[in-house]
C-alpha cells in the first residue's frame, strides 16, 4: 500500500512539474512581441488580401497604425500576456466607394472587439473570445513597383509626429498638402502644393525602396524612455500604403532622412506662406 501511495505521489509531482513546464513555455509564446508591419488578408470569414490593408504595431511605446483601404488611422494598445486591447482609433475623414467603406468599418469594429492573439511563423490572428475577428502576414503581399507604370499622379507621403503633448499630421499629394495639430483629425488645413516642390518630392521618393522601408532599423530610441517626439513615415503608391516603423522625430534613418528633411521643409514654407 505504501509502495503505490509514493509511486501515486510520484507521478503527481512529475505531472505538475510537466504542467509548470508546460505553463512556463506557453507564457513565453504568449508574450512574444507583435511589433512590426502586417498585411491584414482577412476580416471575419471574408478575404480582404486584395484592400491591401497594413497595421503597424510598435511594442516600444504601444503605438499602433496603418492604412485601412482608404483612410489611415492610429492608436494604441495594450497587452498582457496574449490579452490586448485597442484604444481609441484615430483615423483620416477621406471618403471612398461603399464597398471600400464598408471593410474599413469592419476593420475598425474588429480592432475594437479584438480580447487575444497568437502568433505562428509569419502569421498573427486576432479574436473576440474564441472567434477569429481578423488575421494578417508580415510578409508584404504587394508587389515591387513597376518600371512601366508612373506612380506620380498617384502618390502620397505621410509624415506624423506624437509625444505626449504635441501631434503633427502632413500628407503631400501632387495636388494638396494637408496639415493638422488635431490628433482627431478634425481640424486640418489644406493648401496646393507647388510644382517645383512636388517635382523635387517625387525623385526623393523615387530614390526609396519603399518595399523595405518597413524593415529599416531607427538610428535612436530616446522615444522610447522620455516621450521625446516619436515619428512616422508612410509612402502611398497607388492603393498600396508603405510604413516605417516608428523613429525619433529630429532623427530620421539615413535611408529616408532626404525625404523626411524635404516633407518638413515644405510645411515649414508653406505654413509661414
Amino acid at each position: 500500500m505504501k509502495i503505490l501511495v509514493s509511486l501515486f505521489m510520484l507521478l503527481t509531482t512529475l505531472n505538475s512539474c510537466d504542467s509548470s513546464k508546460k505553463a512556463i513555455e506557453n507564457s513565453k509564446k504568449m508574450q512574444e512581441p507583435i511589433s512590426g508591419t502586417y498585411n491584414i488578408t482577412q476580416l471575419g470569414d471574408t478575404d480582404v488580401s486584395s484592400n491591401k490593408i497594413v497595421i503597424n504595431f510598435d511594442d516600444t511605446n504601444n503605438k499602433v497604425a496603418g492604412f485601412a483601404g482608404c483612410n489611415s488611422f492610429f492608436g494604441n494598445y495594450s497587452i498582457e500576456n496574449n490579452m490586448i486591447s485597442f484604444g481609441s482609433i484615430g483615423s483620416s475623414k477621406k471618403l471612398c466607394p461603399n464597398p471600400i467603406m464598408d471593410i474599413e468599418n469592419q476593420l475598425f469594429k474588429a480592432l475594437n472587439s479584438a480580447t487575444s492573439f497568437s502568433t505562428q511563423d509569419n502569421e498573427i490572428l486576432f479574436y473576440s473570445n474564441d472567434t477569429v475577428v481578423f488575421k494578417g502576414t508580415n510578409s508584404i503581399i504587394a508587389s515591387k513597383r513597376s518600371a512601366t507604370v508612373n506612380y506620380e499622379d498617384n502618390t502620397t507621403v505621410k509624415y506624423q509626429t506624437v509625444s505626449r503633448g504635441s501631434f503633427d499630421y502632413i500628407t503631400i499629394s501632387k495636388s494638396k498638402i494637408l496639415i493638422s495639430k488635431d490628433q482627431n483629425l478634425q481640424k486640418i488645413d489644406e493648401y496646393n502644393t507647388d510644382a517645383e516642390d512636388w517635382k523635387a518630392l517625387n525623385k526623393l521618393i523615387e530614390a526609396v525602396e519603399v518595399e523595405t522601408i518597413h524593415n529599416i532599423v531607427p538610428p535612436s530610441t530616446k522615444h522610447q524612455y522620455d516621450g521625446a517626439p516619436h515619428a512616422t513615415l508612410a509612402i502611398i503608391l497607388g492603393d498600396v500604403q508603405y510604413m516605417t516603423p516608428t523613429f525619433d522625430h529630429g532623427n530620421p534613418p539615413e535611408a529616408i532622412e532626404a525625404l523626411v528633411n524635404k516633407v518638413l521643409s515644405i510645411k515649414e514654407n508653406t505654413v509661414k506662406n
